[in-house]
């Protein structure tokens, strides 16, 4: 009986270790690129993903792109985009960021295109524009060289 009950906790234990291990297990960008994201921090990455994703827009042909950021913290922002060949559906995801503050959580919106402009920095942003709320949100930014060796 006694080892019957050692066992259980035992069992419990490292159940509860795998689950518990498992929730805290933060959306890496290693994660994020095996999924297929375009992982954006220090540099892009799976750019000609995002390269794709602008040729289906032209196209009007239906595709869907998450966009994967970092905080300087390490904490994921997510933004989706769905093209269903007329209009994109956005959302921008910021939940996982322990030091959003009051800005924490998702906004969604409808947008029409992806623009790009070039910065003081001599990089390419590409923001979602034409959206519902008037805003236009940054995507990415690209130094002008790495987008023309994909």
């Amino acid at each position: 009986m006694r080892s019957f009950l050692f066992a259980g906790i035992f069992i419990s234990f490292v159940i509860s270790i795998i689950i518990g291990c498992s929730k805290n297990e933060a959306y890496n960008s290693e994660e994020a690129i095996k999924r297929g994201d375009v992982v954006y921090h220090s540099e892009v990455v799976n750019l000609k993903r995002f390269k794709q994703f602008l040729i289906n827009l032209t196209n009007k042909k239906e595709d869907t792109l998450r966009v994967t950021g970092y905080t300087d913290e390490g904490g994921p922002i997510f933004q989706d985009l769905h093209f269903d060949g007329n209009v994109i559906q956005y959302t921008y995801d910021n939940s996982h960021d322990e030091f959003a503050g009051n800005d924490k959580g998702k906004e969604k919106d409808v947008c029409t295109e992806i623009i790009d402009r070039a910065n003081e920095q001599g990089e390419i942003e590409f923001l979602i524009s034409g959206c519902s709320t008037g805003n236009d949100r940054i995507l990415i930014r690209v130094e002008k060289e790495k987008l023309k060796d994909n």
